[in-house]
């Protein structure tokens, strides 16, 4: 579970909500119904005091009639009942004899004398037995003029018992119903935030090879599918823009070529008339020349592969065509005394253009060719694992600064630009490499440490399901000119 997703933490809100607000519910409704049942229960102890103070003690006829009365009236041995009587001599006229169910001892209970009259209208006593009695007490003055005291309780260990349940429920409901409602809460939220997934799985595919690619609008008329149309839009934008980049940056490089390749004639043409130092002037100048074409000519390849859809693709075995592509550029390495090791593995067939995946070689061990010290090694390997080629080349050079790395890929980036110029580099090999790459659905990553070297790796797909002949580039001079 992502803990910063949006549907977790809008789940986490609404489940803290919601305990929340079943714990104010549960504290309000438990004490509520407490202070309700003690209400209840003094009404009713109030209304047996008033009773037997209004119909027995106005016309009290002796103790054994008001026993006898209270026991037929109240029988409170059955109820569970304290009644007591006492006049204004303090004398008991009438106690209840303790309770059927044994829950207190009407014995135990403090004598109450019109001295200790208790301020408030009940008492609570906890010495009279298991059970706590709740007693109201009623001062009453008879129409004889005799003052009694009559006291009537009854135990609270059913609203202890009907509370306790209460607690209990809401203990072991309330986070169980809190659980269950979040789980419900994160299904609705999946659900409401399907569209979006959908939005950003599509976004992933979109990219400069696939601009016909949409998000998808789902007709639910909301702000989502609002928002899907706005992007859409968006991106019919941003691919008009492109096209008409990609077609400026063809035609440019494209018309360039021309008058490029007619000053470099001119030039050769004045060289046998010049003198000795034009001659070195009219060299400079045919170097830079040279170096505007070769720029011109890298740009026009670029732009054919922003512009193209499909590549032409063969079956290629890329161990053959990386061990023939490293055989033809020996001269090269003989010149810095450089030794190349190779650990090919055998048949890693890809589904490439055999040209571009050369071109991609080339331009690979150009770099590291130009960039190692004299009489190191070239490490050249290309194995494969998990329906994944992979071609890497280590070399034991200078290396690429940090802070450079990220932007190694960048057309026209140069980690050193004296250094680049002065071999010659217009930083655009790399670009060149991560594009072909990406056509072909694959990856690259370069890792390096100044001063030790840098290690290049592509990732390719493997060609899968194939048994006819890889395709192989005839040997050619031009084959080996680093783009």
């Amino acid at each position: 579970m992502k803990f910063r997703s949006l549907g977790f933490r809008v789940t986490a809100w609404y489940a803290g909500m919601l305990a929340f607000s079943f714990l104010l519910f549960g504290t309000s409704t438990y004490f509520g119904l407490s202070t309700f049942l003690h209400w209840e229960l003094r009404s009713s102890l109030l209304a047996d005091s008033t009773s037997i103070a209004e119909k027995l003690l106005d016309h009290y006829r002796g103790q054994a009639f008001l026993s006898g009365e209270i026991s037929e009236g109240f029988a409170p041995e059955v109820n569970a009942k304290f009644i007591r009587v006492t006049d204004s001599n303090n004398q008991v006229l009438y106690v209840s004899k303790p309770p059927l169910n044994g829950s207190f001892n009407p014995n135990s209970v403090p004598r109450l004398t019109f001295s200790s009259i208790p301020a408030s209208d009940y008492y609570v006593d906890r010495n009279a037995g298991h059970a706590e009695l709740y007693i109201v007490v009623l001062p009453y003055s008879a129409q004889d003029g005799h003052k009694y005291i009559v006291e009537v309780g009854a135990a609270q260990n059913r609203i202890h018992e009907t509370l306790d349940a209460l607690l209990l429920i809401f203990v072991i409901g309330m986070p169980a119903f809190v659980v269950l409602a979040s789980f419900g809460g994160r299904y609705v939220m999946r659900a409401a935030l399907r569209p979006i997934r959908e939005i950003t799985g599509t976004a992933e595919q979109i990219s400069l090879s696939r601009p016909e690619v949409h998000l998808p609008v789902l007709q639910t008329g909301d702000e989502i599918e609002q928002l899907a149309r706005a992007l859409n839009r968006m991106l019919d934008r941003l691919d008009t823009a492109f096209q008409e980049i990609r077609r400026f940056s063809g035609d440019v490089s494209h018309e360039l070529r021309t008058p490029l390749t007619i000053l470099r004639g001119e030039l050769e043409a004045l060289l046998p008339y010049a003198s000795v130092n034009m001659q070195d002037e009219l060299g400079s100048c045919l170097e830079e020349v040279e170096r505007m074409a070769r720029i011109v000519d890298q740009l026009l390849v670029l732009a054919r592969i922003d512009a193209s859809g499909e590549i032409p693709r063969d079956i290629v075995d890329l161990g053959q065509l990386t061990k023939g592509t490293a055989d033809q550029m020996r001269l090269l390495m003989e010149e810095k005394a450089l030794t190349a090791t190779f650990d090919i593995a055998p048949s890693v067939l890809v589904e490439a253009n055999v040209w571009r995946i050369k071109q991609v070689i080339v331009n690979l061990l150009d770099n590291a060719i130009k960039y190692s010290r004299n009489g190191g090694t070239i490490c050249i390997k290309v194995s494969s694992s998990a329906q994944k080629a992979w071609l890497e080349i280590r070399d034991q050079g200078e290396g690429i600064p940090a802070e450079a790395l990220p932007r190694i890929f960048d057309r026209f980036y140069r980690a050193d630009n004296s250094r680049s110029r002065g071999t010659g580099g217009t930083g655009l090999g790399l670009s060149i490499v991560k594009a072909i790459v990406i056509a072909h659905g694959g990856a690259v990553r370069i890792e390096s440490i100044e001063g030790m070297g840098t290690t290049v790796c592509v990732e390719l797909v493997l060609a899968q399901g194939h048994t006819a002949e890889p395709t192989t580039p005839p040997v050619s001079p031009a084959a080996i000119v680093p783009s």
